[in-house]
């Protein structure tokens, strides 16, 4: 008979585990358990072992619901479930079993079989299988009908691969002007040992682990669009995790991370920056030099601005990625004093404009 195994147990799952739980437990604890993992280590390679036959029985539908109902015996070749189901009925109303077959000369007989179960007669005695008979069910079965009779398990679907995601560092001006980069990753390939089958005959591949992928260092060339920003994502087509029995591969995104700029800031497509201007220009005005992400631009500082003050410079942001209109740069104008305090004419000068001033600028300044 059969090895009585709790297949859950194996997994380290509940009977009502999900499909993508039995999953899960399964990549997890064959990479763990796996054999070039643990060289030599017989312990471990018996643990692989379950671990996969588990795995081969609860992730199909039709081979969990026979193990469900019937255990280990449900799982072997030729095992028939609507004869299996029939023969307990005979012997839970205690009317015994008998199988009827036809005899080689053509007319039908009557011939007891034994398969294999503990059984009440009529006399209320129980048997014990003897070891003759401790074949079980399905292999009386196979020795009958050739070992014909096993379930069919449905054909393996095509699976679209899953989309795989890598952070990706970018320069602030790369991103705003749009670069090219070469980038170094691994990302899941077919296995060349089961040609992502996942199987070798009728075992599990050991060097996938059953999985029918494994991770491959690959080298990209990554297109980054100009105007990206921080967190967007980079699609790459068709370099994500690879399909199962020919399905479409996933999609690769790279998502950008911006390295901080000394002097740009940025919301959203609209850009900020800090330019310093000496007291003259904030006093009388003037026209300054602007260094911007599309080259330099002429700023016109009106007389009398104030430190801090926001001018505005039209459509020189960052770009959209997508076409649309670029944003705007704000140049944050910052009245920078003198530093050399000892200068002979300074404090004449000082004396002047704080004469300039009228009113103190703190006069009505209360909370």
């Amino acid at each position: 008979m059969a090895k009585t195994k709790d297949l859950y147990a194996i997994l380290g799952l509940a009977k009502t585990a999900s499909a993508d739980e039995i999953r899960k437990a399964y990549r997890k604890l064959a990479r763990q358990h796996h054999p070039d993992v643990n060289p030599g280590n017989k312990q471990a390679e018996e643990r692989f072992k379950d671990i996969t036959e588990a795995h081969d029985a609860l992730s199909s539908p039709e081979k969990r619901a026979l193990y469900d109902e019937f255990g280990m015996e449900g799982l072997q070749p030729g095992f028939d479930a609507a004869r299996n189901r029939e023969y307990r009925r005979y012997a839970d109303s205690g009317q015994g079993f008998q199988f009827r077959r036809s005899a080689g000369g053509g007319g039908a007989q009557d011939s007891p079989f034994d398969f294999g179960f503990e059984t009440t007669t009529r006399g209320g005695r129980r048997r014990a299988p003897s070891p003759e008979n401790d074949r079980g069910f399905a292999d009386i079965l196979n020795e009958m009908f050739g070992g014909g009779a096993g379930v069919d398990e449905a054909p393996p679907t095509n699976t679209a691969g899953q989309d795989v995601e890598y952070p990706i560092e970018v320069d602030f001006l790369d991103a705003l002007r749009g670069t090219t980069t070469q980038v170094t990753i691994r990302r899941p390939t077919p296995c060349e040992t089961c040609k992502g089958t996942g199987r070798v005959g009728r075992r599990a591949c050991n060097t996938c682990a059953g999985t029918g992928q494994v991770d491959k260092r690959e080298k990209l060339t990554v297109k980054i669009p100009a105007g990206v920003g921080d967190g967007a994502r980079v699609r790459v087509k068709a370099k994500g995790g690879t399909g199962a029995n020919g399905g479409k591969p996933g999609d690769l995104f790279f998502v950008v991370k911006l390295r901080p700029h000394p002097l740009l800031q940025r919301d959203g497509r609209d850009l900020t920056m800090e330019i310093p201007i000496t007291v003259r220009e904030a006093v009388r005005g003037a026209t300054i030099t602007v260094p911007t992400p599309s080259g330099k631009v002429q700023l016109k500082v009106a007389p009398g601005s104030q430190s801090g003050q926001r001018l505005r410079l039209r459509g020189r942001g960052a770009p959209d990625p997508k076409g649309g209109e670029a944003g705007d740069l704000y140049v944050r104008v910052m009245v920078q004093v003198p530093r050399d305090g000892d200068a002979p004419t300074l404090d004449e000068a000082l004396d002047v404009i704080e004469e300039a001033y009228g009113e103190h600028p703190r006069a009505h300044l209360t909370l």
